[in-house]
């Protein structure tokens, strides 16, 4: 396992070709996004880096490179939003992936925003992406997937990932023994799923602060 503070584009280029053996990734959504509670005493006030539109061609350039790095018949996926899909899609078809589905994940609650003109917003897409082919283990299973989303009282990352998503989704399309890789760590809640299934994940996280809460936690489990 390892867990990584820096730039991931500029590690990626320095990563041997076909090295990975899944992606699982939730890069930041182009979107400026900040919490309503900021400006109060609030752990996530602060702004997500590079989470602005102006930085497509950086995660564009780092999915170009997530192609390169992953071995011949693996899956990739991308979490994404409404707003920045389009982008997503371009981005991951561009080196040669081939999209298999959009998944809708129900978050089992909504966002504020505008309560009187827009309706509640309680789903994230997460793209899944091919290099080559990769069969899936087990049953099929449908393209909507519920599980709550963490909340904020525990989570140490504004957008954190619930564990058993991760893990469905490193179970379905995945083995023991395989590297993950996860270009934009957060709070390393991927290197936290594929340690609990017997993977290992080599992931990276661009923020100082994000990278010491991750590596506290991970260290207190035992993953690090």
């Amino acid at each position: 396992m390892a867990l990584i503070n820096g730039d991931s584009l500029e590690f990626l280029k320095h990563a041997g070709a076909e090295k990975f053996d899944m992606v699982l990734t939730d890069p930041p959504y182009l979107q400026n996004y900040a919490s309503n509670r900021a400006g109060k005493t609030w752990k996530f006030a602060n702004e997500i880096k590079h989470d602005s539109p102006i930085y497509f061609p950086t995660i564009r350039d780092s999915i170009n490179e997530c192609y390169r790095v992953l071995k011949p018949n693996t899956a990739a996926f991308f979490f994404c939003n409404t707003n920045a899909i389009d982008l997503f899609k371009q981005a991951i078809e561009e080196p040669g992936f081939k999209i298999k589905n959009i998944i809708i994940w129900n978050k089992g609650n909504h966002t504020a925003g505008d309560l009187e003109a827009a309706l509640g917003h309680c789903y994230e897409f997460i793209i899944l992406a091919n290099k080559g082919r990769c069969k899936f283990n087990g049953k099929r299973i449908e393209d909507i997937v519920q599980f709550n989303r963490v909340p904020y009282n525990h989570a140490i990352h504004q957008n954190q990932k619930p564990q058993d998503l991760l893990r469905l989704l490193i179970e379905k399309w995945s083995e023991p023994g395989d590297l993950i890789l996860d270009p934009f760590a957060g709070s390393g809640s991927t290197l936290m799923a594929a340690h609990g299934l017997g993977r290992y994940c080599t992931a990276i996280e661009l923020d100082v602060d994000t990278y010491k809460r991750a590596a506290e936690w991970l260290e207190q489990e035992g993953v690090l």
